[in-house]
């Protein structure tokens, strides 16, 4: 019976929320008349009081709805609390797919934050192409995705849009380009090309470029490490498009220099994404406030 009793009160405070029985059945998967049926038990359980009514388009709590409304809410939230404190206690592991230059560049620091509030919490990272992060993070796979690219808008996850990173040039120091301020997609013209590997979305970005705008270049090594391709640069065999995160401190070694691509099509952001359900829970919502603290 209480099972049950629990039942009405979360289709009663959907109804009141939706102000209607259609949307609150659309919002709880059921049929109308199960909706219906669970309201009219829950008044017989009650006494026989009615506690809904129509006002114009909407169905509203009468006076005995409101006062029995605010108790079905601290039900269910009691309800809730408890099972989010039982699965506080099972968290042991926190998985975060990846790419390799956001693994490599900008996640270890805010590890190390999160690993003083948690230091018992294991954390798990998959390296991966953007395709496969986002598929794991849709099927529950992963807790987390770290990503580089446009604002990602995926049904059923959330993004955080961490921080528009800006996409460079990267030359050896004597390049011609060294001395510039800025370079457009034009510039790029017949240049040979130390590029990362298929599947990252930033040299997919670039390529499409040179496609769009008929630019002959050419490709003359496929790099999974960044930390290569910025050897790679340094002894000459080519140029590379790079995140500036990622040079930052090469730059001042004055063996490579990194130019900002100018091009009005290019918008990368750093993006946290997650299934919504994960910012109920205490220790996720701790990692990503540490991501949305982080600039």
């Amino acid at each position: 019976m209480i099972y049950i009793e629990f039942l009405y009160f979360k289709t009663f405070v959907q109804v009141v929320n939706s102000g209607s029985y259609t949307r609150a059945a659309i919002e709880l998967d059921y049929a109308q008349s199960s909706v219906t049926n669970h309201i009219q038990k829950l008044e017989e359980l009650y006494g026989g009081n009615v506690l809904l009514e129509r006002k114009g388009k909407y169905m509203k709590p009468t006076s005995s709805g409101e006062l029995l409304f605010d108790y079905a809410k601290k039900i269910l939230a009691l309800h809730q609390e408890s099972h989010l404190a039982l699965k506080e206690q099972e968290i042991k592991t926190l998985s975060i797919g990846t790419i390799e230059t956001l693994a490599i560049y900008f996640l270890p620091e805010l590890l190390e934050k999160f690993k003083r509030i948690y230091p018992n919490i294991h954390i798990r990272i998959i390296p991966d192409s953007e395709k496969n992060i986002i598929r794991m993070v849709k099927e529950k796979e992963i807790d987390f995705g770290l990503i580089l690219d446009f604002p990602c808008q995926v049904t059923g996850i959330e993004s955080l849009n961490i921080k528009k990173q800006d996409m460079m040039i990267v030359v050896p120091h004597d390049h011609v380009f060294a001395s510039k301020t800025e370079v457009a997609i034009n510039d790029l013209e017949n240049e040979t090309f130390i590029l990362t590997d298929e599947g990252c979305t930033y040299r997919a970005f670039l390529l499409e470029r040179f496609k769009m705008e008929n630019i002959s270049h050419n490709i003359s090594m496929e790099l999974s490490s960044v930390e290569t391709i910025k050897k790679a640069v340094e002894n000459k065999w080519g140029i590379s498009f790079l995140p500036l995160f990622s040079v930052e401190k090469n730059v001042n070694n004055r063996s490579i220099k990194a130019i900002p691509l100018h091009d009005k099509n290019l918008n990368f952001y750093s993006q946290l994404l997650y299934r919504k359900e994960k910012s109920i829970l205490k220790v996720f919502q701790t990692f990503i406030n540490l991501f949305e603290t982080s600039n």
